[in-house]
């Protein structure tokens, strides 16, 4: 038998193995008059358990003391990107103009008025990689906090989930344990983390319209998922109801999980839009309408993003049919009726727009299908009958 010999041409060492790292979070901070409560917001994600965090901070023209609060931020975090916008154009642009600061896979929107736990970023992705169904984003819970005292425990909106026991799925989760070695560093997640966190999680179906969800900081956004609906040209002008947009939106084409665990502090102080006073079972904590309340706004330039890019989401899987059905799921009033429209039309965005709009939807979702997701809508028969189809598609 002849020997085989390897040469030293062909002579290699073992490589060393890749650091794999675990994913970078961006967590985005949008202030407008918080000085007062911004250095405590920033402090708590710099003091993250979780080891790959960067945090951006967008300031929508202060005129408080929050400049010189951020001068101070700067010096003590060197790492930490500081937006300074020229004018207050509402929340919504902020956090674009945070995200295109940002680089991380996952995102997190942090009002300024709010704080994150130590451990409240490694929930998030703890659960995120645990998960065998990989939703758009996760929602943690939030303590209330008034006067710098916790008053409330949880969210109304998961205590109705979880009360009702709805979203529990078997063999939904594989517990994620980040590799170890010198080259990986050090063990994931780290030491006294609860991972039984994975026993407290309920999925939320695409087919809601439900607010089900933590405000603003307690959720925890994959990019590519957000990317899906912040092209809205339309967004420039919604000033509030960022939360309501996105979390309504993603959720509908991804689902969403709660967190049953809390995972940041949402304080309350008088001067918040949607929550005055700590929530009381059967007493709405805000006044519906009132001045800054973008929600009816937020959600109709949802269902006018979802009718543009029905083409698209229906090459990635949707079937016409169950379009049709997520439409009229996500349907709302419509915020720009005037008062001689019809009431059919102010009752159902999605009816207005699409009798608007009938030669462009019904090549892509059908005319049948168009025609019967109108009428379920409440365009009158007239209407829906006289409609007709153009060649062009969305």
């Amino acid at each position: 038998m002849n020997e085989v010999r390897v040469t030293e041409r062909f002579r290699s060492e073992p490589r060393e193995a890749p650091a794999l790292s675990l994913p970078l979070v961006s967590v985005i901070v949008v202030n407008y008059n918080y000085g007062r409560f911004l250095d405590v917001a920033v402090d708590s994600i710099f003091r993250q358990t979780y080891p790959n965090v960067e945090c951006v901070i967008v300031d929508n023209a202060s005129t408080d003391e929050s400049p010189a609060v951020l001068r101070g931020i700067e010096a003590r975090y060197p790492k930490a990107k500081v937006v300074r916008r020229a004018a207050n154009d509402g929340q919504t642009p902020a956090a674009l103009d945070g995200l295109a600061a940002s680089s991380g896979p996952y995102v997190i929107f942090l009002d300024a008025d709010d704080m994150l736990l130590p451990h409240g970023v490694s929930s998030h992705i703890f659960v995120h990689l645990s998960l065998r169904v990989h939703v758009g984003f996760t929602s943690g819970d939030l303590l209330q906090v008034l006067n710098d005292q916790v008053v409330l425990g949880s969210e109304e909106a998961f205590n109705r989930v979880i009360c009702a026991n709805r979203g529990v799925k078997a063999d939904s989760v594989r517990p994620y344990r980040h590799a170890t070695g010198e080259a990986l560093g050090a063990p994931w997640p780290e030491e006294g983390f609860d991972r039984s966190i994975l026993d407290r999680i309920r999925f939320v179906e695409p087919m809601t319209n439900e607010w089900v969800w933590s405000p603003t900081s307690g959720n925890c956004f994959r990019r590519d998922a957000l990317v899906l609906f912040a092209d809205n040209p339309a967004l420039g002008g919604l000033r509030t109801g960022t939360d309501l947009y996105f979390c309504l939106g993603v959720n509908a084409i991804t689902g969403s999980v709660l967190i049953d665990d809390a995972i940041g502090v949402y304080r309350l102080h008088g001067g918040n839009i949607y929550s005055k006073r700590p929530q009381l079972h059967n007493v709405l904590s805000y006044q519906p309408g009132c001045s800054g309340d973008s929600n009816a706004q937020a959600k109709a330039v949802l269902v006018d993003h979802l009718i543009d890019r029905a083409a698209f989401f229906l090459q990635r899987g949707w079937t016409p049919f169950d379009y049709a059905r997520l439409l009229r799921r996500i349907d709302c009033s419509d915020p720009d009726a005037g008062p001689l429209s019809p009431r059919w039309s102010a009752r159902s965005r999605v009816a207005s727009v699409l009798v608007k709009r009938f030669p462009e939807v019904a090549p892509v979702l059908g005319p049948w299908i168009t025609r019967g997701l109108m009428f379920a809508s409440g365009a009158p028969w007239p209407s829906v009958l006289s409609a007709r189809a153009s060649r062009q598609a969305l």
